[in-house]
């Protein structure tokens, strides 16, 4: 009688998990902080820590740092993680990246038709892989050099750029000639400051905490240390300097962007006292090293989720795994049915559970998500175009 080959788990579990060689803490990273751009946007969220709404609250402005972090990881994982590619692979891994940018350029301009509220960050981060493509072959000691050194030197540009450009009568920004200025210095999130997050983002790609406990460890001590310090002592300053809401004051009313026609030269400029913020968006020292600290964090912890983990949170990693598409459908939905003034955290709750279903769904049954399959397979048919000069298959002279 002949005995029947041990039946293996089924193909759909496989897909589910992520298949070999992905990791699984990364998908649920970017899971949170794709649905703390939900909460960010759609949900009702206060300043009170003993509702749920005060928790919601932390989503704003660390679930883009967490997820621009993640996109710096996520560049170390597609280019050799601790061993970067050389030679010809180099130079396809960076094909891969512009094309990839290129994409999110595109899907974020089609987002951008529909006219919500929402700044959008997809442009941002394409503009964020183009700047990596340089460092790719930098070891993480020199990443977490440079990103620190983005940290101190970017928030002044970012804080008082923009108003010596007003102040010397040069337009802001206001059409696409004006796209590298905006993704780069006046925008939402600018990559003179931005950078900090996604080179930390492919230090840790480059180390050894993607497989051991012990730089895991460090990096969930070190981020809430950072985060914790940086409030602190944000707050303190602040509170010395008379308060944040008074400094905010002084801010806007400094700021030529808020008025119909720039300041002079004469006139008071933004105060100091501005750096001293760590609130969302601020882009100040003090928010990179807190808010970032925060996503190294979560990071650290997402990490170390394990073989369980991976499991329990199936559905969090397969939101994660399909960032893009996720976003995306975000921003339509929020089009759609106007989201944005909601006055319950119900739309929220919904987004977030037909998020996990569908997800989870999707990626048992086909794997890749949708938007992800283009892009990729976009990137890939770029980086297999045979070099110029060169004919496959032919023997160099």
């Amino acid at each position: 009688m002949p005995v029947s080959a041990p039946q293996g788990p089924p193909a759909w579990r496989g897909r589910l998990l992520g298949g070999p060689g992905r990791v699984p803490g990364v998908d649920v990273a970017r899971g949170l902080a794709v649905l703390g751009m939900f909460a960010a946007h759609v949900g009702v969220t206060t300043g009170d820590w003993s509702e749920p709404s005060g928790w919601l609250s932390l989503a704003h402005g660390r679930s883009s740092i967490l997820f621009a972090t993640v996109a710096g990881l996520s560049l170390a994982l597609v280019t050799g993680r601790d061993r970067p590619p050389e030679g010809d692979a180099l130079v396809r891994a960076r094909l891969r990246l512009v094309v990839r940018a290129a994409c999110l350029l595109a899907v974020g301009a089609l987002l951008d038709l529909l006219g919500t509220r929402v700044y959008l960050i997809l442009g941002f981060y394409a503009v964020y892989f183009v700047l990596a493509v340089p460092v790719l072959r930098w070891p993480p000691r020199r990443l977490v050099r440079a990103a620190a050194v983005v940290a101190v030197v970017g928030p002044p540009l970012a804080f008082w750029g923009p108003e010596v450009l007003a102040r010397a009568g040069l337009r802001l920004p206001r059409d696409g000639d004006g796209a590298v200025t905006h993704f780069l210095l006046t925008g939402h999130y600018p990559a003179v400051v931005w950078m900090a997050y996604v080179l930390v983002g492919l230090a840790i790609g480059r180390s050894a905490a993607l497989t051991s406990a012990g730089p895991r460890t460090l990096l969930v001590l070190g981020g809430a240390a950072a985060f914790l310090l940086s409030s602190m002592l944000s707050t303190g300053l602040v509170e010395q300097a008379g308060g944040s809401d008074a400094v905010r004051q002084a801010v806007t009313a400094t700021e030529s962007r808020w008025v119909p026609e720039p300041h002079a030269w004469g006139d008071p400029w933004p105060p100091a006292e501005g750096q001293l913020l760590a609130g969302p968006h601020d882009d100040t020292l003090l928010e990179v090293v807190g808010s970032g600290g925060f996503a190294v964090m979560v990071v650290g912890l997402c990490l170390s989720v394990g073989r369980l983990g991976s499991r329990v949170l199936a559905p969090l990693a397969a939101v994660g795994s399909m960032a893009l598409t996720v976003y995306t459908l975000q921003i339509v939905a929020i089009w759609r049915w106007d989201l944005l003034d909601a006055t319950t955290n119900g739309p929220l709750a919904v987004m977030v559970l037909v998020a996990l279903a569908a997800a989870t769904a999707w990626r048992a049954a086909l794997g890749r998500g949708p938007l992800e399959r283009v892009v990729g397979g976009l990137a890939d048919a770029a980086a297999s175009i045979p070099r110029s000069g060169r004919v496959r298959g032919a023997r160099p002279r």
